[in-house]
């Protein structure tokens, strides 16, 4: 069904995809004075690094929702309100959801030009969906998770430091198909640790974005690699707050701004 953009100016929430792989996501209609005819599906992290992120997520939706874009925010499947158990969920069904998700915009807005924003590993699974046939005109990747095994390295440190600030010290009963709390199979693990973005294709997206505060050398060679396949990319650094920034509790929600005013601003310039 499709919804006219002036007749639900909120968010609206939706089940989509097949009938074996119920997915939840967040539609949110354009609010302003412009109605685009583009649309942005967001990419989560990870559930490791969900709640952490969901403000963030959620204020960029608005953001872009206010400045004309129809935006589809989802859960993967396995994850939040997706329908799926979390021990059967691997990184190549996530990528087909990006898919499922591109097409529900389109759909759901009657909009044709999709951008993908993803963040860390979402950012990732961005890319991947992308170089496997998703077509889109702009893909950004936020913070993107680049190494897979640095990636894994980073949250089992995370994990331990959380372990340590527990008020009452517990004996580490952490299971090795669990991570931070939430289910991460052996495959899934193995297929994280797969993860390499300085040699996967980004595919053929028109224009790519790589934000963040952190100064991360393989984002430039990500865009190198991108550029000389044709599409304009850009590294943006901006100074905002970074997830696991040694103060503060590893759970801490992250409360960017830069990063979702460079986002908006980069997608409003390329589909004026």
């Amino acid at each position: 069904m499709m919804i006219p953009a002036r007749a639900v100016p909120h968010t609206v929430p939706t089940f989509f995809g097949s009938a074996e792989r119920r997915l939840f996501g967040l539609y949110h209609a354009p609010s302003g004075d412009t109605v685009r005819a583009a649309g942005v599906v967001l990419c989560h992290p990870a559930p490791q690094e969900y709640s952490q992120t969901y403000w963030a997520f959620n204020k960029l939706a608005g953001m872009l929702a206010s400045a004309g874009f129809h935006v589809l925010r989802f859960d993967y499947g396995g994850t939040g309100d997706s329908s799926g158990e979390s021990a059967d969920a691997r990184l190549a069904q996530w990528v087909g959801d990006i898919g499922t998700a591109v097409q529900e915009l389109r759909d759901l807005a009657g909009v044709r030009r999709i951008s993908l924003v993803g963040m860390r590993v979402g950012a990732a699974l961005a890319a991947r969906a992308t170089a496997a046939g998703v077509r889109v005109r702009d893909l950004v990747l936020w913070e993107p998770v680049v190494s897979g095994p640095a990636y894994l390295a980073e949250l089992d440190a995370v994990e331990d430091r959380r372990l340590g600030l527990l008020n009452y010290p517990e004996p580490d009963t952490r299971l090795d198909d669990e991570l931070m709390g939430y289910a991460f199979p052996h495959a899934m693990r193995r297929e994280t640790a797969a993860i390499d973005l300085t040699t996967e294709s980004v595919g053929r997206a028109d224009r790519l974005l790589i934000v963040g505060a952190l100064d991360v050398p393989s984002w430039a060679t990500i865009a190198a690699r991108s550029a000389a396949a044709g599409i304009a990319a850009t590294v943006t650094r901006v100074p905002d707050p970074v997830l696991y920034a040694g103060v503060g509790h590893p759970s801490d929600t992250i409360l960017p701004h830069e990063a979702p005013l460079a986002i908006t601003a980069f997608l409003a310039r390329a589909n004026a």
